[in-house]
């Protein structure tokens, strides 16, 4: 009787330490699982960041050229404005020299 008690408590407290064993196992797995993801989520995130900031980059660059190529046409159309405006001038001027010599 006692042998066979001993026996039942020795198989209980291996089947014990079996269930550990495993619900240990399972816990080590579900952790390293979320620290894949985990890991998996700060590359991503890294990833997309760096694409943000080269999209924005290049956003920012068109954006300079549009200025440098507004900035250019500005300054192509005050050029012509002050050559038409020097030229209409100059033709005034030959207008009134000519009516002061008649």
């Amino acid at each position: 009787e006692e042998r066979r008690r001993r026996e039942e408590r020795e198989e209980r407290r291996e089947a014990d330490r079996l269930e550990r064993e495993e619900r240990e196992r399972i816990r080590n797995e579900v952790a390293e699982a979320a620290e894949r993801r985990r890991e998996h989520d700060i590359k991503e995130s890294r990833e997309l960041r760096e694409v943000q900031q080269r999209s924005d980059a290049a956003r920012e660059a068109s954006l300079a050229m549009d200025r440098e190529e507004n900035r250019r046409r500005y300054e192509e159309r005050l050029a012509m404005e002050r050559a038409e405006a020097r030229e209409r001038h100059e033709q005034l001027m030959l207008m009134l020299s000519k009516q002061n010599k008649d």
